[in-house]
């Protein structure tokens, strides 16, 4: 016997079923799969200014950028790292090779330990002097052992950087770490 909503010829109901979403909602609780979006209370504080800022903080903490007043007093007293950040930037606003050549010269320099901003170090890649080359390359190689540096967060001009230097490089140690490096940065 067929049911009263059923249609006898396709035996489909014209009644819709619920989504378990819908349901959990009729019963009013929460089911555990419920996102971060239907959460009223949650957006309310993601949308305030007190949870930007801790936000943008923590993004400058963890990218590198200026650290917020409290922690730069506690883990860069003497100023050091902003320091070095202002003369990296000098660098890279060199109006020419000539003057960005003299200023890498004159920041390592001052700066003796390479940095760990990848971009910087994929700069360096195309100096002329082959010790600069050679410092920056280790400290790539570094990164990528550490697992710190991924073909999603490098500079997309590194494995260029790095084609060219197994092509170019007049020291086959260099073209070899070079190859090595490119075929390993995942």
């Amino acid at each position: 016997m067929a049911g009263k909503d059923r249609d006898d010829e396709t035996g489909i109901s014209g009644k819709r079923k619920k989504t378990w979403r819908e349901l959990d909602a009729q019963r009013g609780s929460k089911s555990k799969y419920s996102s971060r979006q239907d959460d009223a209370g949650q957006q309310r504080i993601e949308r305030s200014a007190s949870y930007e800022k801790y936000k943008k903080a923590a993004d400058s903490l963890f990218s590198g950028g200026e650290l917020p007043k409290g922690l730069a007093e506690t883990f860069d007293p003497e100023g050091k790292r902003k320091a070095q950040k202002e003369a990296m930037q000098k660098v890279t606003e060199a109006p020419d090779r000539k003057a960005w050549v003299e200023r890498v010269v004159a920041f390592l320099a001052e700066y003796p330990e390479m940095p760990e901003d990848t971009y910087f170090l994929d700069s360096l890649l195309d100096h002329p002097k082959d010790r600069i080359v050679d410092k920056a390359l280790g400290k790539l190689e570094a990164l990528q052992r550490d697992g710190r540096l991924q073909r999603d967060k490098a500079p997309k001009s590194l494995q260029q950087r790095l084609r060219t230097l197994e092509m170019t490089s007049m020291d086959p140690d260099v073209q070899a770490r070079a190859k090595v490096l490119r075929a390993t940065i995942t």
